[in-house]
C-alpha cells in the first residue's frame, strides 16, 4: 500500500497525536508499505521553517509543507493538493478535526480516512473565540465529515460524532508500548504531571488542589511551556508549594519519571483520549482524573484512576486518598495494570492495517 498521512505537527514535535501518528506511519513502514507523512514546516509557536522539507525518519518519507497562514495549531500550505496528487497514493489518513487540510482534501477521490482526534473541548479550556469557531464549523461544514471514513478513538468520542454530525464511525483507540509494562517501578512519593504547560490543562486548578490538600509530598511539572508556566511558579512560591517544574523531557525521561511517582494526575476538564494516563496504567501507577471526556475510557473511575469534579476540593480530595489510602491505591494499580493491556500498541496497530485493507478491498 501507499498510504499518505495528513496532520498538524509531526515528529521532532512531541504530543499525543504526534505519537499516534508515528507510531501508524512507522508501523506500516515495517510492514513493507510505501508511507509518507505530510505536515506543515513549523512548530507549535508559529516558527516556520525551522525542519528540513523533505527526510525519511525510521523509513517513513517525512513532508514539511510551506505555510501561508496559521490559527492557533492550524495551518494552511497551497501545496498540499499537488504534493498528494503527485504521490497518488491508495489511502489518505487524514488527522484532526477542523484542520484546513480536512477541507482541501475532502474533494479528492482517494479513499480517505478521517482520524478527528475528539477536539470537542469546552469553551472554558479553548477560550471564548476558538469555542465559536468550533461551533462555526460543526454547523456549517459538517457535511464535509461525511465524506471520510471516520476512525474514532473512544465510545465517547463515537456517541459525540453521532449525535452532532450523524456520522457512523470505527473505533480504534490509541495505544501504549510495551515497553511501559516491562519497565521496574517503585514510590519515590511525588505527585506527576506530564503534558503541554497551558491554560487548557487547568495546571491552576491542579496548583490550588495541591495547596488546599495540605500534602507534603513533591508535584513535578513536565512538559512544553505553553505560556503559564510563570504563572504556575509564580503561585507555587508565593504559597511555598513543593513544585518543582521539569521542562520538556525526553522518552528516557518520561518513562524514569513515571516509573517512580506515586500517582499520575491528569487535571484537564476535557481530554481527547490522554495517551500518558495509559502510560502511567502500564506501570501500575493510579491516576487522577478530572471530568468526563475521553480520560474517562483511558484511564476508567474506581477501575483505574480517581475522577474528580473540576474544583480545586474535590481534586484534593483525591489527591490525599491516593497518598493515605494504600488499599485503595493497590486496588486501582492493579486494576490499572489490567485496563491498560487492552491497548498495547502491539494489539492495536494490527487493526489499523486490517482497516486499511477492508477499505482497499484488499
Amino acid at each position: 500500500m501507499r498510504v499518505v498521512h495528513v496532520a498538524p505537527f509531526y515528529y521532532p514535535i512531541k504530543g499525543g497525536v504526534e505519537t499516534v501518528v508515528q507510531k501508524i506511519s512507522e508501523y506500516l513502514a515495517s510492514k513493507g508499505d510505501e508511507v509518507y507523512v505530510i505536515t506543515y514546516n513549523r512548530d507549535r509557536l508559529k516558527d516556520k521553517n525551522i525542519f528540513k522539507e523533505i527526510e525519511q525518519i525510521n523509513n517513513v518519507n517525512v513532508i514539511r509543507l510551506p505555510v501561508q497562514f496559521t490559527w492557533s495549531h492550524g495551518s494552511y500550505s497551497n501545496k498540499l493538493l499537488e504534493v498528494i496528487r503527485h504521490i497518488d497514493p491508495d489511502i489518505i489518513h487524514v488527522h484532526v478535526w477542523r484542520h484546513p487540510h480536512v477541507f482541501q482534501l475532502a474533494n479528492e477521490k482517494f479513499v480517505k480516512i478521517l482520524q478527528p482526534h475528539s477536539p470537542f473541548y469546552p469553551v472554558s479550556q479553548v477560550g471564548l473565540i476558538t469555542f465559536i469557531y468550533y461551533k462555526l464549523v460543526d454547523n456549517l461544514l459538517s457535511s464535509v465529515i461525511r465524506k471520510y471514513n471516520i476512525v474514532a478513538i473512544t465510545p465517547i468520542e463515537q456517541e459525540i460524532l453521532m449525535r452532532k454530525f450523524k456520522v457512523p464511525s470505527t473505533l480504534i483507540p490509541n495505544g501504549v508500548d510495551d515497553v511501559y509494562f516491562e519497565q521496574k517501578t517503585g514510590d519515590k512519593g511525588y505527585l506527576l504531571y506530564i503534558g503541554r504547560i497551558s491554560k487548557e490543562k487547568n495546571l491552576l486548578t491542579l496548583l490550588k488542589a495541591y495547596k488546599i490538600s495540605g500534602i507534603k509530598n513533591k508535584l513535578i511539572l513536565a512538559g512544553p511551556d505553553g505560556g503559564i508556566v510563570k504563572e504556575l511558579l509564580s503561585y507555587s512560591k508565593k504559597y511555598q508549594l513543593n513544585v518543582e517544574y521539569k521542562n520538556e523531557v525526553s522518552e528516557s525521561e518520561k518513562i524514569e519519571l513515571i516509573s517512580k511517582c506515586r500517582v499520575f494526575i491528569n487535571p484537564s476538564p476535557f481530554e481527547g483520549f490522554g495517551l500518558t494516563l495509559l502510560e502511567a496504567e502500564a506501570m501500575g501507577k493510579p491516576t487522577i482524573i478530572v471530568g468526563n471526556g475521553g480520560q474517562t475510557y483511558a484511564a476508567p473511575p474506581n477501575i483505574a484512576s480517581l475522577r474528580a469534579e473540576n474544583d480545586p476540593h474535590s481534586l484534593a480530595k483525591a489527591i490525599t486518598t491516593l497518598v493515605v489510602d494504600d488499599s485503595i491505591y493497590s486496588k486501582l494499580s492493579e486494576g490499572a495494570r489490567k485496563w491498560a493491556e487492552n491497548f498495547r500498541w502491539s494489539k492495536i496497530l494490527p487493526r489499523i492495517r486490517v482497516y486499511y485493507e477492508k477499505l482497499l478491498h484488499y
